[in-house]
């Protein structure tokens, strides 16, 4: 393990108690951390920067992250973030989760997640799914490391979420696969023309896989679930059009998904939907009110703009921080019901 810390900062908050639709407000403040640590996965000669959010001990120790004395060991969660996106945009949902005692680790997809640098983004990788369950494997593999934590965690049975491309990643850990040449149909079609998820991979310009790359991709795929994910919350999930329905059915854990029904990226239908329709006992849960597909991700100023979308300014009527709450108590009421 190459440790190095990146960023450190506190956050004192509010703890949040949500049950269901009930939200209940704590009384005392919790005093949060948040801190980056450089992996680095030798397997695959691939870095990986892993962001964590806990509740911080009062007392100074001799590892990396100083845990309160009163963490459970069993409460782990794993965060995937969206195309060439951050686990920095995540921490609306990585602090409200350690509020609640879960140890967060949010996982920075190299290839993809800017945290490495400009010059480190190759567009291309957003073809290459299998490299994000290999990151999030491996992350859970490295909460073992020693001097990390200054208590020993239980990584057999964690959750997993992600928002976009990371929700694909999450129901990947699961089971999902993609399917051969369905992306490829779907996309050229009528149906398809105001879905965003079709710009990644310029699917007109590839050149057809041959049949030894389709059966390489597809030993990658059987080798992406990963039996320690117990439970899945997709935000928003990327790349429904191109999932096979037998990978879904396959899914036996509890799987949450919350989609924007009003969506500006992704089809409601077409993805979110999806996924409910064909995992059995999955929750769906549509959000309305004219969310977007970026309201999953932190409040922010930028202008940027992604396939002509803005990443930060919603619609006129969208509250992004009330939404954000609604979907906070949906989250929780899942894990509670799910004794998780």
């Amino acid at each position: 393990m190459n440790l190095k810390i990146t960023n450190l900062c506190c956050a004192s908050l509010m703890l949040f108690a949500l049950f269901g639709s009930v939200q209940a407000f704590a009384s005392s403040a919790m005093e949060l951390k948040t801190t980056e640590v450089d992996f680095f996965n030798q397997q695959v000669n691939r870095p990986t920067i892993i962001k964590f959010w806990y509740q911080s001990g009062a007392e100074p120790c001799k590892t990396t992250i100083c845990l309160s004395p009163k963490q459970r060991s069993h409460r782990v969660a794993i965060i995937s973030h969206g195309a060439f996106g951050s686990p920095r945009e995540m921490n609306w949902l990585g602090y409200a989760l350690a509020s609640q005692g879960w140890v967060v680790a949010g996982v920075a997809h190299y290839g993809e997640s800017w945290v490495y640098g400009p010059e480190n983004i190759d567009p291309s990788s957003a073809m290459r799914f299998w490299q994000r369950p290999q990151d999030v494997s491996f992350a859970i593999d490295s909460l073992s490391d020693k001097g990390l934590f200054n208590t020993s965690l239980k990584t057999d049975k964690v959750i997993m979420l992600g928002h976009s491309s990371g929700g694909f990643t999450s129901l990947a850990m699961a089971g999902a696969n993609l399917e051969a040449g369905k992306s490829e149909t779907y996309c050229a079609s009528e149906k398809a023309k105001d879905d965003k998820g079709c710009h990644y991979g310029q699917q007109s310009k590839r050149k057809p896989m041959s049949d030894e790359m389709l059966k390489k991709i597809d030993l990658l795929q059987e080798q992406m679930r990963d039996e320690r994910v117990v439970a899945v919350i997709a935000l928003d999930p990327a790349l429904g059009h191109a999932v096979s329905e037998q990978s879904l059915e396959s899914i036996k854990v509890p799987t949450l998904i919350l989609g924007s029904v009003e969506n500006d990226f992704l089809p409601y239908i077409a993805h979110s939907k999806y996924y409910a329709d064909h995992i059995q006992g999955a929750n769906l849960v549509g959000i309305e009110q004219g969310a977007g597909h970026f309201v999953y991700i932190d409040k922010c100023d930028s202008e940027r703009e992604v396939n002509g979308v803005s990443l930060c300014k919603d619609r006129e009527s969208v509250d992004r921080k009330t939404i954000q709450k609604q979907i906070l108590e949906h989250v929780f009421g899942f894990i509670y019901r799910n004794g998780l």
